[in-house]
């Protein structure tokens, strides 16, 4: 614009600034406003600044996303929300296109622009950590969280404070905290799995209508789960009025003789472009590869399944006693992965002077003698056989350090290179195991915390060396390689030995209920259909604890699996609903 002024005049002096009288003129004149005074030159530049800070143009927060491969219909998606909706969106990508993603970099995206100062995450509660992760590993935020001691300590601080704070729906609607989450306004709201705010009638509707909030963002791959009138529901929370009232929405889209099919269907796709994007996999052109799912079962060594036994009659003696009955879960758990877990374990609790029960630590003393008697294993034969099946290439999972160890050592005493991953590496250390495994043939035996927001999906040979109870835990070990920009088909082995409680997981969720063959991000959605809310490790225990014979516990398990077939059986319905309804329609 310099270029365009005239040479300098004699001057207009204003108690701030001092411009040529020209100079002004020419201002004026190029904003496309009539003359004015010195003020309405200052506001007008004002206006333009604020026009072109929310013109989106460029996405200026790409710079700060980091560990993610961004296609382009995520970065459509972002500037259709940012440009278009202005904010205020209903985001219902199919499964596994990475919703989560487009959320990020919007919410980015208004951060870097100084938009947003304070953000509310709102998700399931097994989803918090996950969520955790994303926002560090992916955007480079470090949100606040409800671990924080502030949330105890002065819950209004905490709730006003500044930052992005991830909670689930739980802790936020309850009774104590929900009038503080709504008492301040948000700049913008983040509502994960948005489905479980579809009934206006419930307390996790009503806490996020009840939010101040400039931006929302509403995310879920199925927004009708049961009849139209869910839908409503969201929509009136992003957009007032979007629909009008319940009545007239009835009224004008929904068929009474069949009330999941719509009426006056471009009229309600019409309004719905206006607050929802929906990618689809055939839209985006990404189908990830196929992915086959084996269970393999050894028999234990006698002196393991004897271990494993006592290791189970231990935790049965302290279920009941609350001063024991956690460290009693965390041993069964570990004694299903490795003797060499329990032992490590063990010894820490032994030596830890915390533990003054005498009698307790008595009995922990025979469990870590024989745990330490146990050094082979059969599960570490097998995944020799398995690495060495796959050119000595595989990436290896399991939960604990003291297993890595034992898995590591097998690997190396049978002459197959390895690189270990594990949380206490440093930054620099996993980026060069990532390197080696990516540019040599050999394997990684890593732990989940470690692997957490790693990409690997140059690799395609995943063992499971030990099994997470939560089938959720395991869909994100496989989602570490079977996700887009996989090239091959992905082979993935379950290790498990006979009569543990593992084998019996295994024999629920593959063979009687088939989740692994869902796409990376569907097992949560049946989870969440599950009437049970505690997660299956939880129930797992409870069912051990309790069980006076074998009989028990497969009568049991047999009700665990009902409850997951009723759930996965809901999923299915749910689906096939959204995808007759919305096909390939609202993509950005």
């Amino acid at each position: 614009m310099a270029n365009e002024l005239p040479a300098a005049s004699p001057s207009i002096e204003s108690p701030a600034v001092v411009f040529a009288a020209a100079d002004a003129e020419a201002l004026v004149r190029l904003l496309g406003g009539a003359p004015g005074d010195l003020a309405e030159v200052v506001h007008s530049l004002d206006a333009h600044a604020i026009a072109a800070a929310e013109s989106f143009e460029d996405l200026l927060a790409l710079a700060s996303m980091h560990g993610i491969e961004l296609h382009r219909y995520q970065l459509d998606t972002a500037r259709r929300v940012l440009r278009v909706l202005r904010g205020r969106a209903l985001l219902a990508d199919e499964v596994g296109l990475g919703k989560t993603v487009e959320a990020l970099l919007t919410l980015r995206e208004y951060q870097v622009r100084g938009m947003v100062r304070r953000a509310l995450v709102l998700v399931p509660a097994p989803l918090v950590r996950q969520w955790i992760g994303e926002l560090a590993s992916k955007a480079q935020i470090t949100p606040r969280t409800t671990d924080d001691p502030m949330l105890r300590e002065s819950p209004e601080r905490f709730w006003h404070g500044e930052g992005v704070v991830v909670a689930s729906h739980a802790l936020a609607r309850s009774s104590r905290h929900a009038p503080l989450v709504q008492a301040l306004p948000w700049d913008m709201v983040i509502v994960d799995e948005a489905h479980h705010v579809k009934n206006r009638t419930t307390l996790s509707w009503k806490l996020v209508d009840g939010l101040k909030s400039r931006f929302l963002l509403l995310l879920t791959a199925t927004p009708i789960e049961n009849d139209l009138e869910e839908l409503y529901n969201l929509i009136t929370l992003l957009k007032p009025g979007q629909f009008a009232t319940p009545a007239v929405f009835r009224q004008q889209f929904v068929d009474t003789k069949n009330p999941t099919s719509p009426k006056n269907r471009e009229r309600l796709r019409a309004l719905l472009a206006e607050v929802m994007v929906r990618n689809t996999r055939a839209q985006s052109g990404l189908r990830l590869p196929a992915r086959f799912v084996t269970t393999a079962t050894v028999e234990p060594l006698p002196e393991e399944r004897a271990l494993y036994e006592e290791t189970l009659a231990f935790f049965r003696a302290h279920a009941d006693d609350a001063g024991a009955s956690l460290a009693a879960s965390t041993l069964l758990l570990e004694a299903g992965s490795s003797p060499h877990a329990l032992a490590s374990t063990l010894d820490r609790m032994i030596s830890d002077p915390a533990q003054r029960r005498d009698s307790f630590r008595g009995a922990l003393r025979p469990l870590a003698a024989a745990a330490r008697r146990v050094q082979k294993t059969r599960k570490a034969e097998r995944l020799v056989d398995l690495v060495r099946a796959h050119g000595g290439r595989a990436l290896i999972f399991t939960r604990y350090r003291a297993t890595l160890a034992h898995v590591c050592a097998a690997l190396g005493d049978a002459g197959l290179a390895h690189v270990a991953f594990h949380g206490t590496m440093s930054g620099q250390e996993k980026h060069e195991a990532v390197g080696r495994f990516r540019e040599t043939p050999c394997a990684m035996v890593a732990t989940d915390v470690g692997a957490e927001g790693q990409n690997l999906q140059f690799c395609n040979v995943l063992v499971n060396f030990d099994l997470p109870w939560n089938p959720m835990l395991i869909e994100q070990r496989i989602g570490r390689l079977h996700r887009m920009g996989q090239t091959e088909e992905v082979t993935v082995y379950n290790l498990c030995a006979q009569g543990t409680i593992e084998e019996r997981v295994l024999d629920v969720l593959d063979r009687r209920l088939h989740l692994f063959e869902l796409v990376v991000g569907e097992m949560d959605m049946v989870l969440g259909n599950v009437a049970d809310e505690r997660d299956l490790e939880e129930r797992i225990l409870a069912l051990y604890a309790a069980a006076k014979t074998d009989d028990d516990i497969s009568r049991g398990f047999d009700a665990i699996a009902q409850d997951f077939t009723v759930a996965r059986g809901r999923y299915d319905r749910t689906r096939a609903f959204d995808d007759a309804l919305f096909g390939e329609d609202y993509e950005a």
